[in-house]
């Protein structure tokens, strides 16, 4: 998945720009989401404008327990969100 789309259809579900949304909403498989947004998260020029972050298990707990966090880099994140700078990339 290229940036343009993942940034698409993160628009598309969380509504604007800098809104969080969790990491499951954006339709790909755990594997996927993890290897996709590892590499965005890897590139500086993404990951300035990309926001991941990691929600207490209490707001978690209405996701399957298998999706309710993902390794990113070494990191569990839960939810990410973008700035609209981001579209300066696209």
């Amino acid at each position: 998945m290229d940036l343009g789309l993942l940034v698409k259809r993160y628009l598309e579900i969380a509504g604007g720009f800098g809104r969080s949304v969790h990491l499951s909403a954006l339709g790909l498989s755990k594997a996927e989401t993890e290897r996709v947004i590892s590499a965005f998260d890897e590139d500086y020029q993404i990951s300035r404008y990309m926001l991941l972050s990691r929600e207490p298990e209490e707001g978690l707990a209405q996701f399957p327990a298998e999706s309710r966090v993902y390794w990113i880099n070494g990191y569990e994140c839960s939810h990410v969100s973008f700035s609209e700078d981001v579209q300066k990339l696209l």
